[in-house]
Formats: C-alpha cells, sequence, structure tokens
C-alpha cells in the first residue's frame, strides 16, 4: 500500500479529498484528508515499510483500526495519541 494510492483508497477518503503523503524517513500515509490533516480512511505505513496503521482518523489522529508489525502480527487499537 505505500507505494501508492488505489482507486480504492480514494473512494474511501472523504469527501474534502484523498492522497498519499510521504514522509522524509520513508514512510507514507495514503488516504483522506481534511483541512491538511489526515481524516477518515487511511493506510500509514512506518519507515522502509515496517509496519502500517489501517484504519480511521480524525483531524490527525488514529482513532480505530488495526497495527499490523512487520512480522504479521495485528493489534486492534482504540485510541492513539500519535498525530500526522
Amino acid at each position: 500500500m505505500a507505494d501508492g494510492c488505489t482507486a480504492a483508497d480514494a473512494e474511501a477518503a472523504n469527501a474534502d479529498g484523498g492522497g498519499k503523503f510521504e514522509f522524509e524517513d520513508g514512510g507514507a500515509y495514503c488516504g483522506g484528508w481534511l483541512e491538511g490533516k489526515a481524516h477518515g480512511y487511511g493506510v500509514c505505513t512506518g519507515p522502509r515499510g515496517r509496519g502500517e496503521f489501517a484504519g480511521e482518523w480524525t483531524h490527525g489522529y488514529e482513532t480505530t483500526g488495526t497495527y499490523t508489525w512487520p512480522n504479521g502480527r495485528c493489534a486492534p487499537r482504540a485510541i492513539c495519541t500519535t498525530s500526522l
């Protein structure tokens, strides 16, 4: 997913817009945007593809979704304080 947004990603994005942002460390966010922040459904990958969070974002914060670590283990997440 980090390599680019698919048509399905664009459909999942909210009405304000959707797209991809690439971080300097090699990570990326692909999904919905509202007022310049991640909002709606999106996927954020870590540097060099190390893990990802797929789920709902609210005004730049991960709210609900699933973390998938490089070893394939998944962890559901209800609340997170990391901002994008």
